[in-house]
């Protein structure tokens, strides 16, 4: 086996060990964030518990991840190889996060996960607006507009569920190019000449 092919094998198999960590890590985020939802009393609490798990930690632990996978691959791969990397990692780890919280959490551990999270954003939007001092009337608006915000359509279809993988998958794949070309490194033009010659 060649030495591309064996960056490429060594880039996969990177890939897919952090994927599974970061699957873990995101998924193991998640739901730590909807305890703590369930349990705060502060929306500027809820906002930052749940920016910092659902965005901040999943974006440095990826980063972390990208460099290390570069590493792993001898310390160079081209714009190519490092959105297969990310984007393969990036998929496992939606994957996982798919099974773990969407399929096993939320249906088997806490099939009212939804209707906790709903009935806690409204009892604090509502006990915010007190607070300020909002009429009655007003506060019985905006609360009326955030469970149409918040509400789950009522018939969800099979190409809706698919439809709504897809976009995700298509995303993944957009922010695996953005760190791709972020974290590629080519190799220096004597390298390239020496694989070459093998």
């Amino acid at each position: 086996m060649s030495a591309p092919q064996n960056i490429e094998r060594e880039i996969k198999k990177n890939a897919v060990i952090k994927g599974l960590l970061l699957g873990v890590i995101v998924t193991a985020l998640s739901i730590f964030s909807f305890y703590f939802i369930i349990k705060a009393q502060s929306p500027a609490l809820i906002l930052i518990v749940i920016f910092s798990c659902s965005t901040l930690l999943p974006v440095i632990t990826s980063i972390f991840f990208c460099i290390d996978m570069r590493k792993k691959a001898g310390g160079y791969w081209g714009l190519r190889q490092s959105i297969t990397g990310i984007f393969l990692m990036f998929l496992i780890s939606y994957a996982l996060l798919t099974i773990g919280r969407d399929l096993i959490f939320a249906k088997l551990i806490e099939p009212d996960m939804s209707a906790k999270v709903e009935t806690v954003m409204i009892e604090v939007k509502q006990n915010r607006l007190k607070a300020q001092g909002a009429p009655d009337n007003v506060i019985k608006s905006q609360i009326n507009d955030l469970k149409k915000d918040l509400a789950t359509p009522a018939n969800v279809s099979l190409f809706d569920i698919l439809n709504g993988y897809i976009k995700t998958i298509i995303l993944l794949f957009a922010i695996a190019v953005v760190f791709g070309a972020a974290f590629k490194k080519e190799p220096p033009s004597e390298i390239n000449a020496m694989a070459d010659a093998e």
